[in-house]
C-alpha cells in the first residue's frame, strides 16, 4: 500500500512539474518577448528572439543548479562507502551493489517522459502545418 502511495504521489508531482516546467516556463519568456514586441505581422525583432531562447534555458540552467544544492536522500546501505571509479571495482562488487533512484530523480525522470510525450502528441496530432514548413 504504501509503494502505491508513493507512486501515486510521484505521479502527481510529476505532472505538475511537466505542468510548469514544460508548459509554464515557456509561456512565460514568450508572453515577455511578446510585450517587447514593437512591428506586427510576421517579423519577429533580435531581443524577443533571444527572450524566447534564451530565457527557457536559463531558468532550466538555474534549476539544475538550485536541485544540485540539495542533498536528496538516499537508502542508508547505499550511502555506507565512498563511491569508486567504474575501473577500481572488482565484478563481484558491481553485481552486487544496486543502484538507488531518489524520489526526485523519479519525480523529474517522469516529468520529462510526459512533456515528450505531449510534445510529440501535440507536433504530430494538433500543429497542422504544411509539409514543407514542418518537414522539409
Amino acid at each position: 500500500m504504501r509503494a502505491v502511495l508513493k507512486g501515486v504521489g510521484v505521479l502527481a508531482a510529476a505532472v505538475a512539474c511537466a505542468a510548469v516546467f514544460g508548459i509554464g516556463i515557456p509561456l512565460v519568456w514568450v508572453w515577455l518577448a511578446s510585450q517587447f514586441q514593437t512591428t506586427t505581422g510576421q517579423g519577429i525583432g533580435m531581443f524577443p528572439a533571444t527572450l524566447v531562447i534564451v530565457g527557457p534555458l536559463a531558468c532550466y540552467i538555474a534549476l539544475v543548479v538550485l536541485a544540485g544544492r540539495f542533498r536528496f536522500s538516499q537508502p542508508a546501505d547505499a550511502r555506507r562507502e565512498p563511491q569508486r571509479m567504474a575501473w577500481n571495482r572488482s565484478r563481484d562488487e558491481i553485481r552486487q551493489r544496486a543502484r538507488y533512484t531518489t524520489t526526485f530523480e523519479q519525480i523529474v525522470l517522469t516529468s520529462i517522459l510526459i512533456v515528450g510525450f505531449g510534445f510529440e502528441v501535440w507536433y504530430f496530432g494538433f500543429a497542422h502545418c504544411s509539409s514543407a514548413m514542418c518537414f522539409g
